[in-house]
């Protein structure tokens, strides 16, 4: 049985994307490594999920299987299925995926300076996305409107400068642009914050937020960060080593977060007023790929382990309504 909302969640009935026991192996030396392990979730039409964890635990290579985008080799799906308005994306042809990249689901990425072509003006980048799908009706009028859309003031003036005369906040909302270009569905945000200051960084996230309530896209963020859940999530999906450790309602979980790891992640966010000068942080490092150590992945670092923690792997169990854990001991 996979995670799905719960019964009260207000969005479309057909999930726009399923996972659906993803596997995924990275080949080294003749060795497969595995970097997604038995992933699984729903995200319906409009609805807003945010994928949470340490950078090694399998968030972005998840996110990028969607529209099968992880090069292989070195990677190869070894299991499960991911449905994207239905149809299995491992399934389709490379006619099907052109369409479905850019045309259903599109991607924005962290450092949009390296992502942006340094030699194009940034109205023909974002001229060239769109006749990528809409060839007959991209005009320079529909770039302009894109620019308003992101923020961007005098959108006139800007369509001819180059990325290096824009600022690191000015980039970001160029490609976020670029990506609303084919009017997605869905988009899926990697860490779109990333070496950005906190003043731009609060900008973004409230950009996405008000382009999903009057666009009605659904999204997919990638982050690290508990301080941005709360703002973006509808539901939040915690991983870490490759596999889901919790998965919940955003109010749910920030309220009462069941796993170990989730609320050490959570203790880690800086509070204004704390009473602690430090952060707190936890011990030790996400485990490499193929060093993962036996049973619970997490119990090298978890300050609650037992022995038994390290012989089985627990599975990933709806302990109240809505509510997955991968622990046994998640009441205590």
């Amino acid at each position: 049985m996979s995670p799905t909302p719960d019964s009260n969640t207000n969005f479309s009935s057909a999930p726009l994307l399923e996972v659906c026991g993803l596997q995924l192996d990275f080949l080294k030396d003749g060795q497969a490594l595995r970097a997604v392990d038995d992933v699984s979730f729903e995200l319906k039409a409009g609805e807003s999920i945010c994928l949470v964890g340490e950078s090694g635990c399998g968030k972005s290579v998840t996110a990028l299987s969607v529209a099968r985008l992880v090069p292989s080799p070195p990677a190869r799906y070894v299991g499960g299925q991911i449905r994207v308005n239905g149809k299995n994306v491992f399934e389709m042809s490379p006619k099907e995926l052109q369409q479905i990249r850019g045309g259903v689901v599109s991607y924005i990425f962290q450092e949009p300076g390296a992502s942006l072509n340094p030699v194009f003006r940034v109205g023909d980048q974002i001229l060239e996305s769109l006749k990528l799908h809409r060839p007959a009706s991209a005009t320079r009028e529909e770039v302009v409107q894109l620019l308003k859309l992101v923020g961007i003031p005098a959108p006139e003036a800007r369509i001819h400068d180059y990325p290096h005369q824009l600022s690191g906040g000015m980039q970001q909302r160029i490609m976020i642009a670029m990506a609303l270009a084919s009017h997605p569905r869905l988009l899926i945000a990697d860490e779109p914050t990333t070496a950005l200051d906190v003043t731009i960084q609060a900008q973004i996230i409230e950009l996405l937020k008000d382009l999903r309530q009057r666009i009605g896209m659904s999204l997919l963020l990638i982050t690290h960060n508990f301080g941005i859940v709360g703002d973006l999530a509808d539901r939040v999906v915690v991983m870490y080593a490759g596999q889901i450790v919790e998965l919940a309602a955003s109010a749910t979980l920030l309220a009462r977060p069941l796993h170990p790891y989730t609320r050490a992640l959570m203790n880690s966010v800086p509070k204004l007023g704390g009473e602690s000068d430090r952060l707190t942080a936890i011990p030790g490092n996400v485990p490499n790929l193929g060093s993962f150590p036996k049973g619970c992945r997490f119990h090298p670092r978890c300050p609650k382990a037992r022995a038994e923690c390290s012989e089985s792997v627990p599975e990933l169990r709806e302990v109240e309504p809505g509510h997955w854990v991968r622990c046994p001991f998640w009441m205590s």
